[in-house]
């Protein structure tokens, strides 16, 4: 017999977090996810964190774009060079 897998409290999610916990079991209803950004034809980034509420052992939080794990400082590099790569691409 399982035994049933601690509940994520609401008040323990961070202010961007809006996934429904309860929903799914295990480790994928201590995972907290924000908003999906829309980048480009079927790509998009979101923020997560995940918190073993048993444990208290954290996993993030990263930004996920596709498939990719970045740190927050990595999203914020990568986000910077795309807005000077624009710039430049925007110099006759």
């Amino acid at each position: 017999m399982h035994e049933a897998a601690p509940q994520v409290p609401r008040a323990s999610c961070p202010a961007w977090c809006v996934a429904s916990h309860g929903l799914l079991t295990g480790e994928e209803d201590w995972v907290h996810s924000g908003e999906p950004l829309p980048l480009a034809d079927g790509v998009q980034a979101l923020p997560c964190l995940s918190v073993n509420p048993g444990t208290g052992a954290v996993d993030g939080p990263y930004v996920v774009i596709g498939w990719d794990q970045y740190t927050p400082e990595q999203a914020e590099a990568l986000g910077a060079a795309l807005i000077a790569m624009a710039r430049r691409a925007r110099r006759p």
